[in-house]
């Protein structure tokens, strides 16, 4: 079954043909038409230099009236003939005729010869358009030879009598030369404006030529930007979205080499990462951070360089010392800098070949922010799970250490009272008010610890007065250490649940953790409203301090969460806490976190 689209190329091609075949008589199929009007002319005049002997014909008709007929047929069979094909030659010299039954009017047309003369302007005019600056001079000749001829021929054959003067040649000769130099410079004024015409038409072509072509290079460039939308959307795997970044900027700049510079987790330090078109040695190489490289990271959009002399880093690179110039795009996403693209080529760099590269090196920082959020949110999950069985395990300990003991000694005394009342009532007495003591201390224990899980009084008495408590009970614990509790501007501060919820495990984590470690003299729980949107919570204590980078570093190797976990939390729920300690100088802990509006 043939196409629609087959269809009409074929009807195209077929209509083509049609037309070339017959546009050599579409002009003179236009001349025949003006033939006719030519005649209509010749009749009116013929008619007014008759009085009246044109129509109707009779058999004594004059030799102008006869070559007025005779016109009049040959226009009939050239009109008829204008629209075969194969008389196309014959059509085209048709003029030549018209001129030759003009020129016998003229000799016949006797002293108003003066009328006849523009009749030999519409033949011309065609011979001027259809036929060779040559040939339309020859043309105009010959009928300036066959007006003048016919002329004089009439005034030395037909009326002898009269008499030229000088006038009459010199208006003749005038007349001559307008005939013989009217096709000239009409064909040379229409091939002109038949060039211009062309040039235009060529003009055109280029431009929408060069149209097509930008139209072309743009959906490449859409496709290309698609699929890589396409491929970096449907991934977290940031190697094969820089991949796709190479593979595609290549389509649409072929540069020379592409690179991709990260981090290498030094200071002041990249090194080349992924690369298309790299030199023996240069994937993996390290370069140091110049002030070039630093400028480009901290730009906000691409640079184009034709110089490497402000990059030394750069020019360690084999791959780049043939490149004639560069396109520096950074990859950040806000704060993020995850490192540099760079695109080289032999030749110039266009503004539409940098806006399209840094189009595709945007796609690829969402790409690469989304895969660095999954990851961190992974990490986040592995951390909350630790966290939450090292709680468990903390809490069994405490269960283990505290009320479990606790009860493990209450029933061994009741079992021993029971014996004692047999034998000895009173010291029966005595162990019953020891069993109440322990009862109570366990009971206090407990109900301690589930005020350090979740104190009810938070939901209803609010942070402050839910803080006093719970240091209250921690003081009997805290031995020498006294705690401290200050607030400033907080009666009115409302707090989310959740935020306020976290806001105390922090803050008990933080101090359990001074208790514990510090050996301070004094642990201070400042809090301070700062604004309408933050809450300040410091939390100071005058002990031994610490190294905090080697905590932290301790923490990563021990899969421990400790000081580190209070930042955690403090990013779940809108905030964020520092830390800061010195060997010997003590500690402090600031939490801020938003207040609810």
């Amino acid at each position: 079954m043939t196409s629609p689209a087959k269809s009409s190329t074929a009807a195209s091609s077929s209509s083509q043909r049609s037309l070339s075949a017959w546009s050599p008589l579409g002009g003179e199929r236009f001349y025949a038409a003006a033939r006719w009007v030519l005649i209509i002319l010749l009749g009116v005049v013929t008619q007014f230099l008759t009085n009246g002997g044109l129509w109707p014909v009779t058999d004594e008709i004059g030799p102008l009236e006869g070559i007025f007929w005779l016109y009049v047929g040959f226009a009939l069979v050239f009109t008829v003939l204008a629209f075969l094909q194969f008389a196309a030659g014959l059509v085209s010299i048709s003029y030549l005729f018209d001129i030759a039954f003009i020129s016998l009017m003229t000799f016949f047309g006797g002293e108003r010869i003066v009328i006849f003369f523009p009749l030999y302007l519409v033949p011309l005019t065609y011979a001027a358009i259809r036929q060779s600056r040559s040939v339309s001079l020859l043309s105009g000749l010959l009928a300036a030879v066959a007006y003048m001829a016919a002329f004089i021929a009439w005034r030395r054959l037909i009326a002898p009598e009269a008499l030229m003067t000088l006038l009459d040649y010199v208006a003749l000769a005038l007349r001559g030369t307008t005939l013989a130099i009217v096709p000239w410079v009409t064909g040379n004024l229409a091939e002109r404006q038949s060039e211009f015409n062309r040039e235009r038409v060529t003009q055109a072509q280029r431009d929408a030529e060069q149209a097509l072509s930008e139209a072309r290079a743009y959906r490449d460039q859409m496709r290309s930007l698609y699929r890589v939308a396409l491929t970096l959307g449907s991934t977290a795997n940031y190697r094969q979205v820089l991949d796709t970044l190479l593979q595609e900027s290549q389509k649409i700049v072929p540069y020379r080499a592409g690179i991709v510079l990260l981090s290498s987790g030094q200071p002041n330090e990249l090194y080349v990462a992924f690369g298309s078109n790299l030199a023996p040695g240069d994937l993996n190489r390290s370069l140091k951070m110049d002030t070039g490289l630093a400028a480009a990271l901290r730009a906000n959009t691409a640079q184009v360089i034709t110089s490497f002399t402000q990059f030394p880093s750069l020019q360690q690179l084999g791959s780049l010392r043939t490149c004639k110039a560069a396109a520096l795009l950074p990859l950040q996403a806000g704060m993020r800098v995850y490192g540099l693209f760079v695109v080289a080529t032999d030749q110039t760099l266009t503004t539409d070949q940098v806006e399209m590269l840094m189009a595709l090196a945007n796609y690829a920082i969402v790409a690469l922010h989304n895969a660095q959020l999954i990851y961190d949110l992974k990490e986040e999950r592995e951390k909350l799970l630790s966290h939450e069985e090292e709680v468990r395990h903390q809490l069994a300990r405490d269960l283990h250490d505290g009320p479990a003991q606790a009860m493990a000694v209450i029933t061994m005394k009741a079992e021993f009272i029971k014996r004692l009342l047999e034998r000895d009532p009173a010291q029966a007495l005595a162990e019953l008010d020891e069993l109440s003591s322990i009862a109570k201390r366990t009971n206090y224990e407990v109900r301690t610890m589930l005020f350090e899980l979740r104190p009810l009084m938070l939901e209803t008495q609010g942070l402050k007065v839910t803080l006093e408590q719970y240091l209250d009970r921690l003081r009997a614990k805290a031995g020498n250490t006294a705690i401290v509790l200050e607030g400033t501007d907080i009666d009115k501060v409302r707090l989310g649940s959740k935020v306020e919820g976290a806001l105390f495990n922090m803050i008990q984590e933080s101090v359990t953790n001074a208790i514990k470690h510090a050996k301070a003299n004094h642990i201070w729980v400042r809090l301070r409203r700062l604004n309408d949107q933050m809450l300040e919570v410091v939390i100071q204590d005058d002990g031994v301090g610490f190294d905090k980078a080697a905590v932290l570093k301790s923490y990563e190797r021990r899969g421990s969460f400790g000081l580190l976990n209070i930042d955690e939390r403090a990013r779940l729920v809108g905030g964020r806490a520092e830390i800061d300690s010195t060997p010997g100088k003590g500690t402090q802990i600031t939490i801020f976190v938003p207040i609810e509006s």
